[in-house]
């Protein structure tokens, strides 16, 4: 998997690293990432894809008025691997203040 980095990119891997080890749903992730649809699911496919995301669906029996969510969850290589992605990410991507200290709050929060 390249290491292309964009804004989004860098946005989604921060989300994804504040709750580690949980469950991330498609949609409260892009907006909290305040990606779209079109930036963050071909992200998060090539992430499955390489093998640092697992997803599956929400038991369809525990819905209520409502079809079954997609989740995501991050593998112990891609905790290693968006460290690194989010790490290497000042550099290459125009970032505003707001989103670097975003950046640099993650890195000091899940880093030993």
């Amino acid at each position: 998997m390249g290491k292309r980095r964009t804004r989004a990119r860098v946005d989604i891997a921060v989300e994804l690293l504040r709750d580690r080890r949980g469950v991330h749903w498609g949609y409260e992730l892009s907006r909290k990432a305040g990606v779209g649809a079109g930036s963050m699911y071909p992200f998060l496919g090539e992430l499955s894809e390489s093998g640092y995301l697992t997803d599956g669906w929400e038991d369809p029996a525990e819905c209520v008025d409502r079809p079954p969510r997609r989740y995501y969850r991050l593998t112990d290589d891609g905790i290693r691997y968006l460290l690194d992605f989010v790490g290497g990410a000042n550099a290459p991507v125009k970032r505003s203040t707001k989103a670097a200290t975003r950046v640099a709050g993650v890195l000091r929060a899940v880093t030993p």
